[in-house]
């Protein structure tokens, strides 16, 4: 026919962009049906668009990666709290009607597991920047289909949000991160000079071997930022290295 055009379409790939209002976070109240205790929480995203993350009562940082997010949804959309005390507990003190501040963020490793992130704002407009947000970054392409280094760089990202009052990063984290090979990450961390459970078995030994006025091995002698299972965030390139993946 004439002047058809042809079948093939370009597909623009937009990168991964998170808004101001998300890095910087804001106040949400977090909730479950299984009780009827509600959660004031500040939510927050990293700059890459990795995680959401936030601090529970314990003072413990808890992560949900954005990947498995399958939906986001506000308004008479979201899930609505089924108990009146709880429901009362939601609408104290906010402006707005209480259905048109409710967020629910479906997430999951498939379309069958799921699990449901419930919150409320204190704000209408908040609800629904945050909704269309959150579901941007979830259905993004590139986020959807990282290459390598991508993947290492998140690896990192969640090792870093996750980090002590001292700003430290805990030795079981990376052995969660890695858990298929404990071996290989216990070997990595030696070779970095860094702290590990072998190593802080050797350390055992070698002081026991001090108290009967043995000199220990000289492979006892590593650099410890701290005695305390802690490394710090300038040991990634020597971490990433020693597994030989990713550029510096």
């Amino acid at each position: 026919m004439a002047g058809a055009q042809p079948g093939v379409h370009a597909l623009q790939l937009k990168p991964v962009c998170v808004s101001d209002s998300l890095k910087k976070g804001i106040k949400f109240v977090k909730w479950d049906d299984d009780s009827t205790i509600v959660t004031p929480i500040i939510l927050r995203t990293d700059p890459q668009g990795f995680f959401f993350y936030w601090t529970d009562q314990n003072k413990e940082t808890e992560l949900l990666d954005l990947s498995l997010v399958k939906d986001a949804r506000c308004g008479r959309h979201a899930k609505a709290p089924k108990d009146p005390k709880l429901r009362e507990l939601l609408d104290v003190g906010n402006i707005g009607r209480l259905e048109q501040r409710m967020i629910t963020v479906v997430y999951g490793p498939d379309l069958v597991n799921i699990s449901h992130l419930n919150l409320v704002a204190f704000q209408e407009e908040v609800a629904k920047e945050w909704t269309n947000e959150v579901f941007s970054l979830a259905t993004n392409l590139l986020a959807q289909n990282m290459s390598r280094d991508a993947f290492l760089e998140k690896a990192y990202t969640k090792l870093k949000l996750q980090v002590t009052p001292e700003g430290r990063i805990p030795l079981k984290n990376i052995y969660r991160l890695f858990s298929a090979d404990r071996k290989r990450v216990e070997t990595a961390l030696e070779a970095c000079s860094l702290p590990s459970s072998r190593v802080e078995k050797a350390n055992k030994a070698a002081k026991s071997e001090q108290s009967c006025g043995k000199a220990p091995p000289k492979h006892f002698h590593l650099h410890f930022i701290k005695q305390n299972k802690m490394f710090e965030s300038a040991c990634y390139c020597f971490f990433v290295r020693c597994f030989g993946i990713g550029t510096i």
